[in-house]
């Protein structure tokens, strides 16, 4: 049994399906329509996983970014409350969808539509031009704003990619394949661990996926999932989990996954390639292909 070719049959099956790629863009065009009936919405910026194509069939979310005027959240010339613009987004696209139990995140309205990927949508703001990148306030899951820059970062995470020949995005996608096949759910953002895969260097040089995957984990239990400085200077820290106590739940699970990724490098090491996979299919909670 080849655990390298294990692997590979692994991140073929998580790539995304081409009807939910479709079913993606029309939830966004949806969005996009109600959104412009009630703000004077200058863009909407597909984000997050969906954009860096590290996407995973079946269990991915969409960040969009709906970037309206800043007339639309002034008043008095001072910026409303991001809780009363959350409040705003949620009452509209509930409108348009009476079906849907649409929610609130801490800085995104939660679409969860019945076929395809629920959408997280975050209201913007322009906010200033840095290193010939726009700059946006968005909510900042304390009734304030704070500031990102989604196309610095995907431009960061895109040049990373690159350096490692492709194999950064794929580790990302088997991390949050982990993450969704554990027994127990648990946060674990999934934009963190891509930031750490691309500030790290863990991708670069000639690397197994097993030994790749074993060492984020090492390194995630190690640093005890607390949050990373942001490597482009504009998100400040960027949070491996919302909590506290997600912070506990997520490390119990990565330290049971780092020792059974260990002993299955130790059994493929040794040769023991039958109690390598047996280890790598504890780690995918039954879901490692043979």
């Amino acid at each position: 049994m080849n655990i390298a070719n294990s692997f590979g049959k692994l991140v073929a099956r998580i790539q995304p399906s081409q009807a939910e790629v479709a079913q993606t863009q029309q939830h966004v065009s949806t969005i996009r329509g109600r959104l412009n009936l009630a703000f004077k919405l200058r863009k909407v910026l597909v984000g997050g996983s969906y954009a860096r194509n590290t996407f995973i069939r079946s269990n991915s979310d969409v960040d969009l970014f709906a970037i309206i005027a800043r007339s639309d959240i002034t008043w008095g010339g001072k910026y409303q409350s991001s809780a009363t613009i959350l409040d705003r987004f949620r009452t509209e696209l509930s409108g348009r969808l009476p079906t849907t139990n649409v929610g609130r995140d801490v800085h995104a309205v939660v679409v969860p539509f019945a076929q395809g990927p629920s959408v997280d949508v975050v209201p913007a703001v322009f906010d200033q031009m840095i290193n010939n990148r726009p700059q946006y306030f968005i909510p900042d899951g304390a009734a304030g704003w704070m500031p990102t820059s989604p196309e610095t970062h995907n431009l960061y995470l895109a040049k990373a990619n690159e350096r490692s020949i492709g194999k950064l995005k794929r580790v990302a996608q088997l991390m949050k394949f982990w993450r969704e096949c554990s027994s127990t759910r648990f946060a674990l953002s999934s934009f963190h661990i891509e930031i750490l895969l691309a500030s790290s260097g863990i991708c670069l040089g000639i690397k197994s996926y097993a030994a790749i995957i074993t060492h984020v984990l090492r390194n995630l239990a190690e640093r005890e999932c607390r949050s990373i400085q942001d490597p482009v200077g504009i998100a400040g820290l960027i949070p491996a989990v919302k909590t506290e106590s997600q912070r506990v739940d997520a490390l119990a699970s990565i330290r049971h996954a780092r020792n059974h990724a260990n002993d299955a490098c130790i059994a493929d090491y040794a040769g023991d390639s039958n109690e390598a996979w047996r280890q790598w299919n504890i780690v995918f909670n039954g879901n490692f292909p043979k």
